[in-house]
């Protein structure tokens, strides 16, 4: 009787090694087999982005076998989500184009993408969604157009929106809540808008804004949580504004604010390391304002410029963390800029990017990261 236990117990203890040999010879297969597709860096790299960098970091550390794969697609990815500086329109050598460029960073170089449908300059542009918008703008100082078109980098097309209900040019755009909003701008000369409208890209609808206080073009716009900051342009008559003016979405109410250590008409503004920037710009004797100005949006309160030196206006500008891409504009001399420039806005220095393939000025631009 113990002997038939005894080997009762030995042929279960043997089935169950070899269960479990049948097993580890089962995992390892597939765990050569899954290095053997991850080995395909298209594969490692979709799996990558499914799960996010963070966690092909991890793998990359736990596991000697499945980690090295995903090292290149680690690498892809960091790259894929640094920003890109998108540029549209403008002038270049008194030509209206429908150029649009873009600058790699990963590559540290700018290419070209396929044309807008309109020629524009003096238009306004924002990124939402990993698309670029461009609106308004007008061509051989003509009266202002109301097109309003987006740009797809994934399949690199153009697509056609609904139209602004208010034709303009010398607009500010800026994006908040997800949302799109358009401010000021002149339909032609002497002809000055206070007016504001949202688009929204899901509902591809524009709704109708509470007019600014001020009517002004060549004026700037950003987006800070629930609020959109107007600042900056001119009025009919030709003066150039210092005057600040807030949004607040949920009240649906404008509020003035203090205004800005110095007026400038044709300045960009936006959002970077929680303050609102605003760069360069004419003030009122025609010259360019060379100072950075900042704004804390929860005081109110106007900081120590920058001690950056952008003397430029009619720029594109866009912020991505605590960096803001300065391309293109002109100088006081009138000249057209070819120069693309980083500011750190954390330590105030500037860095000089590869220039701009074609020298222009009245372009717009946005930053994506995707």
């Amino acid at each position: 009787m113990a002997q038939d236990i005894m080997a009762f117990c030995m042929r279960q203890t043997q089935q169950m090694a070899q269960e479990e040999l049948r097993q580890r010879r089962r995992g390892q297969k597939c765990s050569e087999f899954f290095a053997q597709i991850l080995k395909r860096n298209q594969v490692s790299c979709e799996i990558g982005r499914f799960a996010g960098i963070e966690m092909a970091r991890r793998l990359c550390a736990v596991s000697r076998v499945h980690g090295g794969s995903f090292r290149l697609s680690v690498e892809l990815l960091t790259r894929a989500a640094l920003p890109e500086m998108y540029v549209c329109g403008g002038q270049a050598s008194r030509q209206t184009t429908a150029t649009i460029h873009r600058f790699v960073s990963a590559r540290s170089e700018w290419e070209a993408l396929p044309s807008m449908p309109t020629a524009r300059s003096f238009c306004c542009a924002a990124g939402v969604g990993g698309k670029i918008y461009v609106f308004g703008g007008e061509k051989d100082q003509k009266a202002a157009f109301a097109a309003a078109e987006c740009f797809d980098p994934v399949t690199g097309e153009w697509e056609r929106l609904p139209p602004m209900p208010t034709a303009r040019a010398g607009c500010a755009a800026t994006t908040a809540q997800g949302k799109i909003f358009v401010c000021g701008g002149l339909v032609m000369a002497w002809q000055v808008l206070d007016a504001v409208e949202c688009f929204d890209p899901q509902e591809r609808r524009w709704r109708r804004m509470p007019s600014m206080p001020t009517q002004r073009c060549g004026c700037a716009a950003a987006g800070i949580g629930g609020k959109v900051f107007v600042v900056g342009g001119q009025l009919a008559d030709g003066t150039v504004l210092d005057e600040v003016e807030c949004l607040d979405l949920e009240t649906q109410t404008w509020e003035i604010l203090p205004a800005m250590p110095s007026a400038r008409s044709g300045c960009s503004a936006t959002a970077a390391a929680g303050l609102l920037h605003v760069v360069g710009g004419l003030g009122s004797t025609g010259l360019t304002i060379p100072v950075v100005d900042r704004l804390d949006p929860a005081t109110y309160e106007w900081k120590q410029p920058l001690a950056a030196q952008v003397s430029r206006a009619g720029c594109a500008a866009g912020a991505a963390g605590d960096l803001i891409y300065i391309v293109g504009g002109f100088d006081s001399n009138r000249q057209d800029s070819d120069k693309n420039e980083l500011l750190d806005v954390k330590s105030g220095d500037l860095l000089e990017l590869p220039p701009l393939p074609v020298p222009r000025r009245l372009c717009c631009g946005a930053v994506i990261t995707r």
